[in-house]
């Protein structure tokens, strides 16, 4: 057996990403126990129920949800009477999404729900905790987009040495 390496194991988006993992499998079993919806679907109707007539590529942008993944998602919520596409008036080829009434008190009925599963954060964090939790993952987001042409081109890179 080898000796034990001396790396760091504690990488912010390893962190991140068992942070997401174990909070998401809490809001998956409440959501679908209760209301019969994902996470992700909750998620995404939120986003649409606060911004009614949103486009895919604004909401694909801002859930976070893959787009092929996020387009088969709103499919789900359309044929289950959640969510309404509306073609666009100043442009056909963009199809704007609302909730449908279902919809709307569906993500109502979903609030009380993550209310409790955010409090239970308040058992360990501070409110001042959570909020300064809150601002620092906004600006990890805003990082990774600001940052994301630069990982690109770095990648690119990567993929091609001979082309430096």
């Amino acid at each position: 057996m080898h000796s034990p390496l001396k790396i760091k194991t504690n990488y912010i988006n390893i962190l991140l990403d068992i942070a997401a993992q174990k909070t998401r499998e809490r809001g998956d079993l409440v959501y679908e126990c209760q209301l019969g919806v994902s996470l992700r679907d909750i998620r995404l109707l939120r986003l649409i129920g606060v911004q009614p007539g949103v486009v895919m590529g604004e909401l694909t942008e801002q859930s976070g949800i893959e787009k092929t993944l996020a387009s088969k998602l709103v499919s789900s919520l359309v044929q289950r009477g959640l969510v309404v596409r509306q073609i666009g008036h100043k442009d056909a080829r963009k199809t704007h999404l609302a909730l449908s009434q279902d919809g709307v008190n569906l993500v109502e009925r979903a609030e009380p729900l993550g209310e409790f599963l955010e409090r239970g954060f308040g058992k360990f964090l501070s409110a001042d905790e959570i909020k300064s939790l809150r601002t620092i993952l906004k600006k990890v987001i805003e990082a990774e987009r600001v940052t994301r042409p630069e990982f690109d081109a770095w990648m690119a890179q990567q993929a091609n040495p001979d082309n430096s």
